[in-house]
């Protein structure tokens, strides 16, 4: 394990998944890579996106907005990562599986956390199950009811034991 990707959002099950690769990041002392998306009503048009979680407004991205976007996911991190340094953050546009290939063939990452908000939750225009069964990488859902439930892909499965997951809080994708 060389740097472990997470995408990031801002729920409970996305905090679940920060803890849970920040604590796995400090174990293998490797970078950790934040990944964040901004959202858009629009699955190719990403000019126009939500002004906040709210989703009630349209803003244009601009310069400015992706400063103020990126500044914000910092801080919203920052009081957890304590003395942690080995951090990245990647504001990133687009279909966000076509984006983590990119990071991926960058190495950016050679395991990926993600937040399990719901069954069935839309990522990258397939569920969210689909996307981490067939990603070519160890991928690890973090929740969507309780912290310490995980459901991994078979890649991940292949390296349990450098995941510091206990038997019987997984499950297979």
């Amino acid at each position: 394990m060389k740097a472990i990707g997470l995408c990031s959002h801002y729920s409970r099950q996305g905090d679940w998944a920060f803890h849970y690769a920040l604590s796995l990041a400090r174990k293998h002392d490797v970078q950790l890579n934040i990944f964040h998306w901004l959202e858009s009503p629009f699955r190719f048009r990403r000019d126009f996106v939500y002004a906040d979680d709210k989703k009630e407004n349209l803003v244009r991205v601009t310069d400015e907005l992706i400063a103020k976007k990126e500044l914000e996911l910092r801080e919203y991190y920052d009081f957890w990562l304590g003395d942690f340094v080995k951090v990245g953050f990647r504001l990133c546009e687009g279909n966000e599986g076509a984006e983590l290939l990119r990071c991926l063939h960058r190495k950016e990452y050679d395991v990926l956390v993600v937040g399990y908000t719901e069954k069935g939750a839309d990522f990258g225009g397939e569920t969210i199950e689909k996307f981490a069964s067939h990603f070519r990488i160890p991928v690890i859902l973090v929740g969507p009811d309780k912290p310490n439930s995980y459901y991994l892909n078979q890649h991940a499965v292949k390296i349990l034991d450098q995941l510091e997951i206990k038997e019987g809080t997984w499950k297979l994708i």
